[in-house]
Protein backbone atom coordinates (compact mmCIF):
# COMPACT_ATOMS: atom_id res chain seq x y z
CA UNK A 1 0.00 0.00 0.00
CA UNK A 2 2.86 2.41 0.78
CA UNK A 3 4.16 2.19 -2.80
CA UNK A 4 0.70 2.95 -4.17
CA UNK A 5 0.34 5.97 -1.89
CA UNK A 6 3.69 7.31 -3.02
CA UNK A 7 2.62 6.89 -6.65
CA UNK A 8 -0.74 8.64 -6.08
CA UNK A 9 0.73 11.62 -4.28
CA UNK A 10 3.66 11.94 -6.68
CA UNK A 11 1.30 12.07 -9.66
CA UNK A 12 -0.81 14.80 -8.08
CA UNK A 13 2.02 16.85 -6.61
CA UNK A 14 4.23 16.69 -9.72
CA UNK A 15 1.44 18.33 -11.72
CA UNK A 16 0.47 20.87 -9.04
CA UNK A 17 2.45 23.64 -10.74
CA UNK A 18 0.39 23.28 -13.92
CA UNK A 19 -3.03 22.20 -12.65
CA UNK A 20 -5.28 23.43 -9.86
CA UNK A 21 -5.77 20.66 -7.29
CA UNK A 22 -8.63 20.83 -4.79
CA UNK A 23 -8.57 18.32 -1.92
CA UNK A 24 -11.53 17.26 0.20
CA UNK A 25 -12.38 14.16 2.16
CA UNK A 26 -13.43 12.65 5.43
CA UNK A 27 -12.17 10.41 8.19
CA UNK A 28 -14.67 8.52 10.28
CA UNK A 29 -14.66 5.87 12.94
CA UNK A 30 -17.43 4.33 15.01
CA UNK A 31 -18.20 1.56 17.45
CA UNK A 32 -21.44 -0.45 17.44
CA UNK A 33 -22.87 -2.51 20.30
CA UNK A 34 -26.05 -4.63 20.06
CA UNK A 35 -27.59 -6.80 22.78
CA UNK A 36 -30.54 -9.22 22.64
CA UNK A 37 -30.71 -9.56 18.87
CA UNK A 38 -31.25 -13.34 18.64
CA UNK A 39 -34.60 -15.08 18.26
CA UNK A 40 -34.77 -17.60 21.08
CA UNK A 41 -35.10 -21.32 20.70
CA UNK A 42 -33.50 -21.97 17.30
CA UNK A 43 -30.00 -20.83 18.23
CA UNK A 44 -28.48 -24.24 17.51
CA UNK A 45 -30.00 -24.53 14.03
CA UNK A 46 -27.14 -24.63 11.50
CA UNK A 47 -26.68 -21.82 9.01
CA UNK A 48 -27.12 -24.22 6.06
CA UNK A 49 -30.74 -25.01 6.97
CA UNK A 50 -32.83 -23.58 4.15
CA UNK A 51 -36.46 -24.11 5.13
CA UNK A 52 -36.56 -22.46 8.55
CA UNK A 53 -38.13 -19.10 9.28
CA UNK A 54 -36.81 -15.83 10.66
CA UNK A 55 -34.21 -17.04 13.13
CA UNK A 56 -30.71 -15.81 13.94
CA UNK A 57 -28.36 -18.80 13.56
CA UNK A 58 -25.36 -19.55 15.75
CA UNK A 59 -25.78 -16.57 18.05
CA UNK A 60 -26.49 -16.41 21.76
CA UNK A 61 -27.45 -13.37 23.75
CA UNK A 62 -23.91 -12.07 24.12
CA UNK A 63 -23.54 -8.56 22.69
CA UNK A 64 -22.36 -8.02 19.15
CA UNK A 65 -19.58 -5.43 19.16
CA UNK A 66 -17.74 -4.16 16.12
CA UNK A 67 -15.92 -1.00 15.06
CA UNK A 68 -15.67 0.67 11.69
CA UNK A 69 -12.71 2.66 10.32
CA UNK A 70 -12.82 4.53 7.02
CA UNK A 71 -10.95 7.28 5.18
CA UNK A 72 -12.13 8.95 1.96
CA UNK A 73 -10.05 11.33 -0.18
CA UNK A 74 -11.82 13.27 -2.95
CA UNK A 75 -9.33 15.22 -5.06
CA UNK A 76 -10.53 17.40 -7.92
CA UNK A 77 -8.16 18.32 -10.73
CA UNK A 78 -9.14 21.46 -12.66
CA UNK A 79 -7.63 20.81 -16.06
CA UNK A 80 -9.09 23.88 -17.77
CA UNK A 81 -12.10 26.14 -17.65
CA UNK A 82 -14.12 23.40 -19.33
CA UNK A 83 -12.66 20.18 -17.91
CA UNK A 84 -12.43 18.87 -14.34
CA UNK A 85 -11.55 15.38 -13.13
CA UNK A 86 -13.02 14.01 -9.90
CA UNK A 87 -12.17 10.89 -7.92
CA UNK A 88 -13.16 9.31 -4.64
CA UNK A 89 -10.41 7.19 -3.09
CA UNK A 90 -11.48 4.73 -0.40
CA UNK A 91 -9.04 3.55 2.27
CA UNK A 92 -10.88 0.60 3.73
CA UNK A 93 -14.57 -0.20 3.38
CA UNK A 94 -17.45 1.96 4.65
CA UNK A 95 -19.55 -1.06 5.64
CA UNK A 96 -17.02 -3.82 6.44
CA UNK A 97 -13.87 -1.95 7.49
CA UNK A 98 -13.83 -3.57 10.94
CA UNK A 99 -11.13 -2.90 13.56
CA UNK A 100 -8.62 -5.75 13.53
CA UNK A 101 -9.67 -6.89 10.07
CA UNK A 102 -7.44 -7.74 7.09
CA UNK A 103 -5.08 -9.73 9.27
CA UNK A 104 -2.52 -11.95 7.54
CA UNK A 105 -3.64 -15.58 7.45
CA UNK A 106 -0.11 -16.94 7.94
CA UNK A 107 2.98 -15.48 9.51
CA UNK A 108 6.44 -16.75 10.40
CA UNK A 109 6.92 -13.94 12.90
CA UNK A 110 5.12 -13.76 16.23
CA UNK A 111 3.93 -10.16 16.10
CA UNK A 112 0.85 -7.98 16.24
CA UNK A 113 -0.23 -7.07 12.72
CA UNK A 114 -3.54 -5.77 11.40
CA UNK A 115 -2.54 -5.88 7.76
CA UNK A 116 -3.12 -3.20 5.13
CA UNK A 117 -6.27 -1.29 4.32
CA UNK A 118 -7.72 -1.89 0.88
CA UNK A 119 -7.51 1.11 -1.48
CA UNK A 120 -10.13 1.51 -4.18
CA UNK A 121 -11.69 4.21 -6.33
CA UNK A 122 -15.43 4.30 -5.73
CA UNK A 123 -15.79 7.11 -8.26
CA UNK A 124 -13.52 8.56 -10.96
CA UNK A 125 -15.00 10.71 -13.68
CA UNK A 126 -14.55 13.77 -15.84
CA UNK A 127 -16.90 16.73 -16.20
CA UNK A 128 -16.67 18.48 -19.57
CA UNK A 129 -18.56 21.71 -20.28
CA UNK A 130 -19.82 21.68 -23.88
CA UNK A 131 -22.15 23.80 -25.99
CA UNK A 132 -24.87 21.20 -25.42
CA UNK A 133 -24.51 20.89 -21.64
CA UNK A 134 -22.23 19.21 -19.11
CA UNK A 135 -20.92 15.78 -20.10
CA UNK A 136 -20.07 13.47 -17.18
CA UNK A 137 -18.04 10.38 -18.12
CA UNK A 138 -16.53 7.64 -15.96
CA UNK A 139 -17.48 6.01 -12.66
CA UNK A 140 -20.01 8.50 -11.36
CA UNK A 141 -22.06 8.87 -8.16
CA UNK A 142 -25.81 8.32 -8.55
CA UNK A 143 -28.41 10.16 -6.48
CA UNK A 144 -32.12 10.67 -7.01
CA UNK A 145 -34.86 12.09 -4.82
CA UNK A 146 -34.95 10.72 -1.28
CA UNK A 147 -32.58 7.87 -2.15
CA UNK A 148 -35.03 4.99 -2.57
CA UNK A 149 -33.39 3.73 -5.81
CA UNK A 150 -30.11 5.70 -6.10
CA UNK A 151 -28.59 6.90 -2.85
CA UNK A 152 -25.43 8.77 -1.82
CA UNK A 153 -26.85 11.13 0.80
CA UNK A 154 -26.20 9.95 4.35
CA UNK A 155 -24.37 12.93 5.80
CA UNK A 156 -20.95 11.32 5.98
CA UNK A 157 -22.04 7.81 7.01
CA UNK A 158 -23.10 6.29 3.70
CA UNK A 159 -22.40 2.53 3.62
CA UNK A 160 -23.07 1.47 0.03
CA UNK A 161 -23.32 4.62 -2.12
CA UNK A 162 -24.70 4.18 -5.63
CA UNK A 163 -22.23 4.43 -8.53
CA UNK A 164 -22.21 3.37 -12.16
CA UNK A 165 -19.72 3.28 -15.05
CA UNK A 166 -20.98 5.26 -18.01
CA UNK A 167 -21.92 8.74 -19.13
CA UNK A 168 -24.53 11.41 -18.52
CA UNK A 169 -25.31 14.61 -20.43
CA UNK A 170 -26.89 17.34 -18.30
CA UNK A 171 -28.60 20.14 -20.25
CA UNK A 172 -30.36 23.08 -18.60
CA UNK A 173 -33.31 24.73 -20.31
CA UNK A 174 -34.36 27.55 -18.01
CA UNK A 175 -35.84 25.96 -14.87
CA UNK A 176 -35.70 22.49 -16.47
CA UNK A 177 -32.79 20.07 -16.67
CA UNK A 178 -32.69 17.05 -18.97
CA UNK A 179 -30.14 14.28 -18.38
CA UNK A 180 -29.99 11.21 -20.65
CA UNK A 181 -27.52 8.60 -19.38
CA UNK A 182 -26.22 5.05 -19.65
CA UNK A 183 -24.55 3.12 -16.83
CA UNK A 184 -23.09 -0.37 -16.64
CA UNK A 185 -22.39 -2.34 -13.51
CA UNK A 186 -20.85 -5.82 -13.52
CA UNK A 187 -19.87 -7.75 -16.64
CA UNK A 188 -19.86 -11.47 -17.31
CA UNK A 189 -16.74 -13.60 -17.50
CA UNK A 190 -16.20 -13.77 -21.25
CA UNK A 191 -16.14 -11.42 -24.25
CA UNK A 192 -16.37 -13.58 -27.36
CA UNK A 193 -18.84 -16.25 -26.32
CA UNK A 194 -18.16 -19.79 -25.20
CA UNK A 195 -19.46 -23.33 -25.55
CA UNK A 196 -19.14 -26.55 -23.55
CA UNK A 197 -19.06 -30.13 -24.88
CA UNK A 198 -19.26 -33.66 -23.55
CA UNK A 199 -16.29 -36.02 -23.78
CA UNK A 200 -17.84 -37.40 -26.98
CA UNK A 201 -18.01 -34.00 -28.59
CA UNK A 202 -21.72 -33.30 -28.22
CA UNK A 203 -22.62 -29.68 -27.65
CA UNK A 204 -24.06 -29.05 -24.18
CA UNK A 205 -24.51 -25.31 -23.87
CA UNK A 206 -23.65 -22.11 -25.66
CA UNK A 207 -23.20 -18.72 -24.03
CA UNK A 208 -23.21 -15.36 -25.72
CA UNK A 209 -20.42 -12.87 -25.18
CA UNK A 210 -20.05 -10.60 -22.19
CA UNK A 211 -23.32 -9.90 -20.44
CA UNK A 212 -23.63 -6.84 -18.22
CA UNK A 213 -26.16 -5.17 -15.99
CA UNK A 214 -27.11 -1.81 -17.45
CA UNK A 215 -29.30 1.19 -16.74
CA UNK A 216 -30.48 3.37 -19.62
CA UNK A 217 -32.03 6.44 -18.04
CA UNK A 218 -33.60 9.79 -18.76
CA UNK A 219 -33.97 12.26 -15.88
CA UNK A 220 -36.14 15.36 -16.13
CA UNK A 221 -36.09 17.86 -13.26
CA UNK A 222 -37.77 21.21 -12.63
CA UNK A 223 -36.48 23.70 -10.04
CA UNK A 224 -38.30 26.90 -9.05
CA UNK A 225 -36.53 28.83 -6.29
CA UNK A 226 -39.27 31.45 -6.11
CA UNK A 227 -41.91 28.79 -5.42
CA UNK A 228 -39.39 26.70 -3.41
CA UNK A 229 -40.37 23.61 -5.33
CA UNK A 230 -38.50 20.75 -7.05
CA UNK A 231 -40.10 18.21 -9.37
CA UNK A 232 -38.46 15.22 -11.02
CA UNK A 233 -39.12 12.16 -13.15
CA UNK A 234 -36.47 9.48 -13.62
CA UNK A 235 -37.03 6.76 -16.21
CA UNK A 236 -34.81 3.66 -15.99
CA UNK A 237 -34.64 0.79 -18.43
CA UNK A 238 -32.77 -1.85 -16.39
CA UNK A 239 -31.28 -4.84 -18.20
CA UNK A 240 -29.09 -7.80 -17.26
CA UNK A 241 -28.22 -10.87 -19.30
CA UNK A 242 -28.16 -14.44 -18.05
CA UNK A 243 -24.37 -14.44 -17.82
CA UNK A 244 -24.04 -11.21 -15.86
CA UNK A 245 -22.34 -11.60 -12.49
CA UNK A 246 -24.98 -9.55 -10.71
CA UNK A 247 -27.63 -11.13 -8.47
CA UNK A 248 -31.28 -10.34 -8.97
CA UNK A 249 -33.30 -9.64 -5.81
CA UNK A 250 -35.24 -12.90 -6.08
CA UNK A 251 -32.69 -15.72 -6.59
CA UNK A 252 -35.39 -17.67 -8.41
CA UNK A 253 -33.13 -20.48 -9.58
CA UNK A 254 -30.32 -20.12 -7.08
CA UNK A 255 -28.18 -18.62 -9.84
CA UNK A 256 -28.06 -15.33 -11.68
CA UNK A 257 -31.23 -14.58 -13.63
CA UNK A 258 -31.50 -12.10 -16.46
CA UNK A 259 -33.99 -9.28 -16.18
CA UNK A 260 -35.50 -6.46 -18.23
CA UNK A 261 -37.79 -3.99 -16.49
CA UNK A 262 -38.67 -0.31 -16.35
CA UNK A 263 -38.67 2.02 -13.35
CA UNK A 264 -40.67 5.25 -13.38
CA UNK A 265 -39.43 7.20 -10.36
CA UNK A 266 -41.39 10.36 -9.43
CA UNK A 267 -39.99 12.94 -6.99
CA UNK A 268 -41.35 16.16 -5.47
CA UNK A 269 -40.10 18.59 -2.83
CA UNK A 270 -42.07 21.63 -1.72
CA UNK A 271 -41.39 24.16 1.03
CA UNK A 272 -44.18 26.34 2.36
CA UNK A 273 -43.78 28.34 5.54
CA UNK A 274 -42.32 26.14 8.25
CA UNK A 275 -43.13 22.91 6.36
CA UNK A 276 -40.94 21.01 3.88
CA UNK A 277 -42.61 18.04 2.19
CA UNK A 278 -40.68 15.53 0.06
CA UNK A 279 -41.89 12.35 -1.63
CA UNK A 280 -40.52 9.71 -3.99
CA UNK A 281 -42.60 7.02 -5.73
CA UNK A 282 -40.91 4.37 -7.94
CA UNK A 283 -43.18 2.21 -10.13
CA UNK A 284 -41.71 -0.98 -11.64
CA UNK A 285 -42.95 -3.08 -14.58
CA UNK A 286 -41.20 -5.71 -16.71
CA UNK A 287 -39.64 -9.16 -16.48
CA UNK A 288 -37.26 -10.97 -14.15
CA UNK A 289 -36.34 -14.24 -15.78
CA UNK A 290 -39.58 -15.42 -17.36
CA UNK A 291 -41.85 -13.89 -14.72
CA UNK A 292 -43.73 -10.61 -14.77
CA UNK A 293 -42.36 -8.07 -12.33
CA UNK A 294 -44.77 -5.38 -11.17
CA UNK A 295 -44.47 -3.42 -7.94
CA UNK A 296 -44.52 0.00 -6.36
CA UNK A 297 -42.76 1.74 -3.48
CA UNK A 298 -43.06 5.09 -1.82
CA UNK A 299 -41.30 7.34 0.68
CA UNK A 300 -42.56 10.51 2.35
CA UNK A 301 -40.76 13.04 4.56
CA UNK A 302 -42.31 16.05 6.31
CA UNK A 303 -40.01 18.42 8.24
CA UNK A 304 -41.47 21.22 10.35
CA UNK A 305 -38.98 23.89 11.42
CA UNK A 306 -40.87 25.32 14.39
CA UNK A 307 -38.11 27.81 15.33
CA UNK A 308 -34.32 28.03 15.50
CA UNK A 309 -34.20 25.19 18.03
CA UNK A 310 -37.06 22.76 17.33
CA UNK A 311 -37.73 20.62 14.26
CA UNK A 312 -40.57 18.07 14.06
CA UNK A 313 -40.17 15.15 11.66
CA UNK A 314 -42.52 12.65 10.03
CA UNK A 315 -41.20 9.88 7.79
CA UNK A 316 -43.21 7.12 6.14
CA UNK A 317 -42.86 4.58 3.38
CA UNK A 318 -43.93 1.34 1.81
CA UNK A 319 -42.20 -1.39 -0.19
CA UNK A 320 -43.99 -4.21 -2.02
CA UNK A 321 -43.66 -7.76 -0.75
CA UNK A 322 -43.82 -11.19 -2.40
CA UNK A 323 -46.90 -13.37 -1.99
CA UNK A 324 -46.90 -16.92 -0.68
CA UNK A 325 -47.79 -19.71 -3.09
CA UNK A 326 -50.20 -22.60 -2.50
CA UNK A 327 -49.12 -26.23 -2.74
CA UNK A 328 -48.69 -27.45 -6.30
CA UNK A 329 -48.46 -23.92 -7.70
CA UNK A 330 -45.68 -21.52 -8.55
CA UNK A 331 -45.41 -17.77 -8.40
CA UNK A 332 -46.93 -16.17 -11.50
CA UNK A 333 -45.63 -12.68 -10.78
CA UNK A 334 -43.02 -10.88 -8.72
CA UNK A 335 -43.86 -7.87 -6.58
CA UNK A 336 -41.10 -7.45 -3.97
CA UNK A 337 -39.31 -4.10 -3.87
CA UNK A 338 -36.04 -3.43 -2.05
CA UNK A 339 -35.14 0.12 -0.97
CA UNK A 340 -31.52 1.15 -1.30
CA UNK A 341 -29.83 -0.14 1.90
CA UNK A 342 -28.57 3.37 2.75
CA UNK A 343 -32.17 4.51 3.23
CA UNK A 344 -32.34 3.81 6.98
CA UNK A 345 -35.54 4.79 8.86
CA UNK A 346 -34.24 3.48 12.22
CA UNK A 347 -31.11 2.75 14.18
CA UNK A 348 -31.80 -1.00 14.53
CA UNK A 349 -34.73 -1.85 12.27
CA UNK A 350 -33.83 -1.47 8.57
CA UNK A 351 -30.19 -0.77 9.49
CA UNK A 352 -28.41 -3.68 11.14
CA UNK A 353 -28.86 -7.08 9.49
CA UNK A 354 -28.99 -9.23 12.63
CA UNK A 355 -28.56 -12.52 10.77
CA UNK A 356 -25.40 -11.29 9.08
CA UNK A 357 -23.79 -10.91 12.51
CA UNK A 358 -23.14 -14.67 12.35
CA UNK A 359 -21.11 -14.38 9.11
CA UNK A 360 -18.13 -12.02 9.07
CA UNK A 361 -17.99 -12.07 5.26
CA UNK A 362 -21.33 -10.24 5.02
CA UNK A 363 -22.11 -6.63 5.78
CA UNK A 364 -23.81 -6.01 9.15
CA UNK A 365 -25.42 -2.89 7.65
CA UNK A 366 -27.31 -4.49 4.73
CA UNK A 367 -30.96 -4.63 5.81
CA UNK A 368 -32.99 -2.75 3.19
CA UNK A 369 -36.64 -1.85 3.58
CA UNK A 370 -38.72 -4.50 1.79
CA UNK A 371 -42.16 -6.08 2.27
CA UNK A 372 -42.99 -3.32 4.73
CA UNK A 373 -44.99 -0.25 5.59
CA UNK A 374 -43.37 2.01 8.15
CA UNK A 375 -43.88 5.36 9.86
CA UNK A 376 -41.61 7.42 12.11
CA UNK A 377 -42.39 10.38 14.34
CA UNK A 378 -39.72 12.44 16.04
CA UNK A 379 -38.08 15.76 16.76
CA UNK A 380 -34.66 17.43 16.83
CA UNK A 381 -33.68 20.01 19.42
CA UNK A 382 -30.67 22.17 18.58
CA UNK A 383 -28.89 24.14 21.29
CA UNK A 384 -25.70 25.88 20.23
CA UNK A 385 -23.38 23.03 19.20
CA UNK A 386 -25.57 20.24 20.61
CA UNK A 387 -28.38 18.47 18.73
CA UNK A 388 -30.72 16.01 20.44
CA UNK A 389 -32.91 13.71 18.35
CA UNK A 390 -35.77 11.45 19.48
CA UNK A 391 -37.75 9.13 17.20
CA UNK A 392 -40.43 6.41 17.32
CA UNK A 393 -40.67 3.86 14.47
CA UNK A 394 -43.45 1.37 13.74
CA UNK A 395 -43.62 -1.12 10.84
CA UNK A 396 -45.81 -3.91 9.48
CA UNK A 397 -45.38 -6.44 6.65
CA UNK A 398 -47.55 -6.50 3.54
CA UNK A 399 -47.06 -10.21 2.70
CA UNK A 400 -46.73 -13.16 5.11
CA UNK A 401 -46.34 -16.94 5.03
CA UNK A 402 -49.91 -18.25 4.90
CA UNK A 403 -49.86 -21.30 2.59
CA UNK A 404 -49.08 -24.43 4.64
CA UNK A 405 -47.68 -27.08 2.33
CA UNK A 406 -46.80 -24.43 -0.24
CA UNK A 407 -43.94 -21.94 -0.34
CA UNK A 408 -43.27 -18.52 1.15
CA UNK A 409 -40.77 -15.81 0.21
CA UNK A 410 -38.13 -15.13 2.86
CA UNK A 411 -37.32 -11.42 2.59
CA UNK A 412 -33.95 -11.83 4.33
CA UNK A 413 -32.30 -13.81 1.53
CA UNK A 414 -34.74 -13.48 -1.38
CA UNK A 415 -35.57 -17.19 -1.73
CA UNK A 416 -38.83 -19.09 -1.88
CA UNK A 417 -38.89 -21.75 0.85
CA UNK A 418 -41.15 -24.67 1.67
CA UNK A 419 -43.70 -23.81 4.35
CA UNK A 420 -44.04 -26.78 6.67
CA UNK A 421 -45.73 -24.96 9.56
CA UNK A 422 -49.52 -24.78 9.57
CA UNK A 423 -49.70 -21.37 11.25
CA UNK A 424 -50.19 -18.06 9.44
CA UNK A 425 -47.41 -15.54 10.00
CA UNK A 426 -48.28 -12.30 11.78
CA UNK A 427 -47.75 -8.98 9.96
CA UNK A 428 -46.24 -7.05 12.88
CA UNK A 429 -42.58 -6.15 12.25
CA UNK A 430 -42.31 -4.28 15.55
CA UNK A 431 -41.57 -0.84 16.94
CA UNK A 432 -38.50 1.07 18.01
CA UNK A 433 -37.44 4.09 20.06
CA UNK A 434 -34.23 5.90 19.05
CA UNK A 435 -32.19 8.68 20.60
CA UNK A 436 -29.24 10.55 19.11
CA UNK A 437 -26.89 13.19 20.45
CA UNK A 438 -24.49 15.07 18.17
CA UNK A 439 -21.87 17.61 19.15
CA UNK A 440 -20.51 19.85 16.39
CA UNK A 441 -17.06 20.68 17.78
CA UNK A 442 -16.27 22.99 14.86
CA UNK A 443 -16.86 23.08 11.12
CA UNK A 444 -14.74 19.96 10.61
CA UNK A 445 -15.30 17.72 13.63
CA UNK A 446 -18.53 16.09 14.82
CA UNK A 447 -19.04 13.57 17.65
CA UNK A 448 -22.14 11.42 17.87
CA UNK A 449 -23.96 9.05 20.23
CA UNK A 450 -26.91 6.86 19.18
CA UNK A 451 -29.13 4.52 21.21
CA UNK A 452 -32.09 2.42 20.18
CA UNK A 453 -34.58 0.05 21.80
CA UNK A 454 -36.23 -2.39 19.37
CA UNK A 455 -39.31 -4.49 20.16
CA UNK A 456 -39.56 -7.19 17.40
CA UNK A 457 -43.08 -7.95 16.21
CA UNK A 458 -44.74 -11.35 15.95
CA UNK A 459 -43.66 -11.55 12.29
CA UNK A 460 -40.30 -12.78 13.60
CA UNK A 461 -41.87 -15.48 15.76
CA UNK A 462 -42.41 -17.47 12.55
CA UNK A 463 -39.92 -20.35 12.69
CA UNK A 464 -41.58 -22.56 10.07
CA UNK A 465 -41.85 -25.28 12.69
CA UNK A 466 -44.19 -26.33 15.48
CA UNK A 467 -42.29 -24.23 18.02
CA UNK A 468 -42.30 -20.47 17.55
CA UNK A 469 -39.23 -18.29 17.87
CA UNK A 470 -38.95 -16.48 21.18
CA UNK A 471 -38.33 -12.85 20.25
CA UNK A 472 -36.84 -10.43 22.75
CA UNK A 473 -36.16 -6.74 23.05
CA UNK A 474 -32.92 -5.62 21.41
CA UNK A 475 -30.81 -2.70 22.57
CA UNK A 476 -28.21 -1.01 20.40
CA UNK A 477 -25.84 1.89 20.85
CA UNK A 478 -23.07 3.54 18.92
CA UNK A 479 -20.37 6.16 19.22
CA UNK A 480 -18.96 7.87 16.15
CA UNK A 481 -16.49 10.53 15.12
CA UNK A 482 -16.56 12.29 11.77
CA UNK A 483 -13.88 14.64 10.43
CA UNK A 484 -14.55 16.50 7.17
CA UNK A 485 -11.89 18.48 5.36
Amino acid sequence: MSHLLVLIFSIFTSQAHALDLDWHGQFRTETNWIYGYSNGNLLSTPLSTTDQGYFIPSNGDSPASFQNLFLRLTPRVIVSDNVSIYSNLWFGSPDKGIFGGNQPTTSTVNQTNTGNATISASTMYAEVATDFGTLVVGRVPLQWGLGVVWNTNNDGFDRMPSTGDGFRLETKLGAFKVAPAMYKYRAGSNYGGSASYTAGGSLLTTNAGTSTASDYSLALTYNNDDEQMDLGLLFLRRLAGMQATVVDPFSLTGTTTGYAYNVWDFYIKKKTGIFTVSAEVPIVTGLVGNKNYSTVAGALKVDTQVDDHWKLKLNGGLAGGQESVAAGSSSSKLSAFYFHPDYRPGLLMFNYNMRNLSDGSLSPFNDPVTNAQFVTLGFDFNSNKWTHGVQWLYATASKVADQAGGTYFNKWDGHYKNQTAGTTQDKGLGSEFDYSLNYQWDESLKLGLTMGLYFPGKFYEFSNSATANVTKTAFGSGLNLLVKF
